[in-house]
């Protein structure tokens, strides 16, 4: 009957922990969506990263990295530089 219990709290503990996981990993997802929308997607390499992707990745490590796409220009830069230095 004790074996119940402990199996029970231990099953209950790691779905906690699951669910924790589960939402950080969510976050950081759309973190880099919001970003991959504001670079411009052409995939040029021109940053010396392989792709968009691979930016939006560095640009959040270090938030000066969306300095290096070269096609990020207007409107977007702007819209980069407000989403990433919001609440600064």
């Amino acid at each position: 009957m004790i074996g119940i219990f402990i199996l029970t709290g231990i099953a209950f503990l790691l779905a906690v922990l699951l669910v924790f996981v589960d939402s950080k990993l969510n976050e950081e997802d759309i973190d880099i969506e919001k970003v991959l929308d504001l670079l411009p997607g052409y995939n040029c390499g021109a940053c010396g990263y392989p792709g968009c992707k691979e930016m939006s990745h560095e640009i959040l490590k270090e938030k000066e990295n969306y300095k290096k796409c070269v096609p990020l220009r207007g409107e977007n830069k702007k819209k980069m530089e407000e989403y990433l230095y919001e609440g600064e």
